[in-house]
């Protein structure tokens, strides 16, 4: 089922934010960036779209159907954890958010572990939340935002807590989800090497407006990087995808 985001306008005050802005069809499978300067409204898109599923749902359709927020998964920039309880514990409650039974669903601590090994973070299942660092909050909430399977994944930033190393196994985990799940991703990232090596397209975001939107290795050049970014650079083409090089 392919997610539709149509008609989305934030205004602060007199400050136009959004103009009433449409993102092409994304299709099941899909790794979709939002990049642009700071300011230009890609983590309001992300906010807004969890918002107006309650409010507005025509504007946000999952195939023939409003988006729910039960088809959703969201890690915020920053992700923490404040509950006093161990990955482990988080992942469980998470997956009986909703449950009207004080019983646990048959096998949920078994799922949550073979989560947590696929996503390579195993060894945090017992790890007080609390006591986890920036980059492994960040890593316990992208399990926690896909433990319930949902079919549209929201990342605001998810690699801004994390070492290289980590980057690559979440975006990894991620692009594995997608593919695997039929699930569409969305996320702001602010690296354009990054969104270059694994997006499927990426939505360039200037002035409130959709500036243009395609595949990274066809759009990225240096005039769009003057253009959206206000800088100069060098784009050295490696054998699947360009690698960007900016410079004042």
């Amino acid at each position: 089922m392919a997610l539709n985001i149509n008609h989305l306008s934030v205004s602060f005050g007199k400050q136009v934010i959004l103009d009433n802005l449409n993102i092409p069809e994304i299709y099941p499978g899909e790794m979709i960036s939002l990049i642009g300067k700071n300011g230009a409204g890609k983590s309001t898109i992300l906010k807004q779209m969890t918002k107006r599923i309650r409010f507005d749902a025509e504007s946000i359709m999952l195939g023939d159907e409003p988006l729910h927020v039960n088809d959703i998964g969201y890690l915020p920039q920053d992700h923490r954890i404040s509950a006093n309880i161990t990955v482990l514990e988080l992942l469980i409650t998470t997956m009986h958010i909703d449950a009207n039974s004080l019983f646990t669903k048959e096998n949920s601590a078994e799922k949550a572990l073979s989560l947590l090994e696929s996503i390579d973070i195993l060894h945090l299942a017992n790890k007080v939340c609390t006591e986890l660092s920036g980059g492994e909050s960040q890593m316990a909430g992208l399990a926690q935002a896909v433990i319930n399977d949902p079919k549209v994944l929201i990342l605001d930033e998810p690699t801004s807590a994390l070492d290289m190393h980590n980057q690559l196994k979440l975006l990894e985990y991620i692009k594995y989800y997608t593919q695997h799940n039929s699930a569409c991703a969305l996320m702001v990232v602010h690296d354009l090497n990054l969104a270059i090596q694994y997006s499927d397209k990426v939505a360039v975001l200037h002035n409130g407006s959709l500036f243009a939107y395609g595949e990274p290795r066809l759009i990225i050049d240096k005039t769009l990087i003057k253009d959206v970014f206000n800088v100069n650079s060098q784009i050295i083409q490696l054998e699947n995808y360009p690698v960007v090089v900016a410079c004042l």
